[in-house]
């Protein structure tokens, strides 16, 4: 397989999570939405200085998407955050 393959799909994955923040903000207040945001970019920056591993670019949007969910989840159970 090119190692080139991982790579564009970790960043295309990357994107999709990106969307996903964006629309959280149905769920999760704004300052939540903001702060996924900037763990977002922390993800995007480290995915571009790691593009010469495609393994690690290939986690990156994984570990961002279990961020996501675990807030929802926490902001839903203990901070009462409803749609």
């Amino acid at each position: 397989m090119n190692s080139r393959v991982p790579i564009v799909l970790g960043f295309l994955l990357h994107a999709a999570v990106g969307g996903a923040i964006l629309v959280s903000g149905l769920i999760i207040p704004l300052w939540a939405v903001g702060a996924l945001a900037l763990v977002w970019l922390s993800g995007l920056v480290v995915a571009i200085r790691s593009r010469t591993r495609p393994g690690v670019v290939l986690a990156v949007p994984f570990v961002t998407l279990a961020i996501v969910v675990l807030t929802a989840w926490a902001g839903e159970t203990f901070l009462d955050w409803t749609a």
